[in-house]
């Protein structure tokens, strides 16, 4: 028994660790924070199509682990491959990223919940289990939650692994899309010109907010039916 619970603590302590060191590389040494939607484009561009392609999907999956701000990235992939093949690069990228990282955190970190909350959390955990891909679509479908704490997050909870996987591969999709749209359509005026309020007059901006916004309706009200 007191091995398991050294053991337990071991493994959190781990989890919070590796935590803290990506939180700290990103932002607060010099080689991190020069890791910018820029210098992320200009690395990747300088390889072929297909080794450019498969950089990106590889860099997107360590740079969720590592907690890395996803539009850093997501901005490289939109202007290098346009919206509709950067929505597929990303959405892959960012959906084994997010399981690797539910993976770690459920191996490092599950024990430790389960160890403090005891029976009290056993009600409130098997809810989770049951309802676990309905209530985590909804939030991967609403843009107010962090994507990289849900991801460790959810693994220190009971939802089942193929619900998680589904859940964040079904609700990241419309969220991808309209990065994707918005970076490859203004991405290098932005780089070059700055943010513009001449740009709200664009017709397919609106398109691609509306869009997202419908989405968001309609995941809630299919949340509300399933629930």
């Amino acid at each position: 028994m007191h091995d398991r619970k050294l053991t337990t603590w071991l493994k959190l302590a781990l989890l919070v660790a590796f935590l803290a060191a990506a939180v700290y590389y990103f932002r607060f040494t010099e080689s991190g924070r020069a890791v910018t939607p820029e210098s992320v484009l200009a690395s990747i561009e300088s390889h072929g199509p297909v080794t450019a392609r498969l950089i990106y999907v590889a860099v997107y999956i360590v740079g969720t682990v590592a907690l890395l701000p996803g539009t850093v990235l997501s901005f490289a992939g939109a202007i290098l491959f346009g919206a509709y093949e950067g929505t597929l690069y990303t959405w892959v990228g960012a959906t084994i990223g997010a399981t690797l990282a539910f993976l770690i955190a459920r191996l490092l970190g599950r024990d430790f919940v389960e160890h403090l909350f005891g029976g009290r959390f056993a009600a409130f955990d098997q809810r989770i289990r049951e309802h676990g891909f309905t209530g985590l679509l909804l939030i991967r479908l609403l843009p107010i939650f962090p994507f990289n704490a849900v991801n460790f997050g959810c693994g220190l909870t009971g939802i089942r692994l193929r619900d998680y996987v589904l859940a964040t591969a079904i609700g990241i999709v419309p969220g991808t899309f309209v990065y994707q749209f918005l970076f490859a359509k203004l991405g290098r005026r932005i780089l070059t010109e700055g943010l513009r309020l001449e740009y709200l007059a664009d017709p397919e901006l609106w398109l691609a907010i509306g869009l997202f916004a419908a989405f968001v309706i309609v995941g809630k009200w299919l949340s509300n039916m399933i629930s």
